[in-house]
């Protein structure tokens, strides 16, 4: 069945529906939930509160090509919105590093890549050394494979903005992969 069809499913009242996209998707939301905030707690209730808030409005949901995109950019919506809540009434550890804890696994690296373990390691100390935000964008386009325009809708930032953000990660990464080979050959 595809994403339209299940999605049209739920809008008409299918309790099935709902839970076949919850069971395919909770997976998914979570990793990328964490990824925004490492609250798990945070996180699950999120994930738990936007599933509620669909099936309360599943009859005014508009359509859908893809329920993993609409769900993860309700997803952050709904977090950073948490987020700022408790902000202004509690204090909220970690608030100020609101970002995206995108790790690249050296193992995955070395396999993709047929890189040697150092060069998977200046790759990784250059990847940590991203923003937040252009952490969350490259990881969605390399590692998620989604398309500009996909991203923009998750992120919430325009088309052109995108493009610059990741333009500018994408040459973070050059430069500072560059600067590593620079020293290594100075050290040698």
């Amino acid at each position: 069945m595809s994403d339209v069809e299940l999605w049209d499913e739920l809008r008409e009242g299918s309790r099935k529906a709902l839970r076949k996209i919850y069971d395919s998707h909770f997976h998914y939301l979570y990793n990328y939930g964490r990824k925004i905030f490492q609250d798990t707690g945070l996180v699950e209730d999120s994930i738990q509160d936007l599933f509620v808030e669909i099936w309360q409005r599943h009859d005014r949901l508009g359509k859908t090509d893809s329920i993993r995109r609409y769900l993860a950019a309700s997803l952050r919506r709904k977090i950073v919105a948490t987020l700022k809540k408790m902000q202004k009434t509690q204090q909220v550890e970690g608030f100020e590093q609101i970002g995206f804890a995108a790790e690249l696994a050296i193992e995955d690296i070395l396999i993709a890549r047929e890189m040697t373990e150092e060069q998977a390691l200046r790759l990784k100390r250059a990847f940590d050394a991203l923003s937040g935000r252009q952490k969350e964008v490259l990881y969605l386009r390399f590692y998620e494979g989604l398309e500009y325009e996909q991203i923009a809708e998750i992120v919430g930032i325009r088309y052109q903005s995108l493009r610059n953000l990741i333009s500018g990660g994408i040459k973070r990464l050059r430069s500072e992969l560059m600067a590593g080979i620079v020293w290594l050959w100075l050290m040698n």
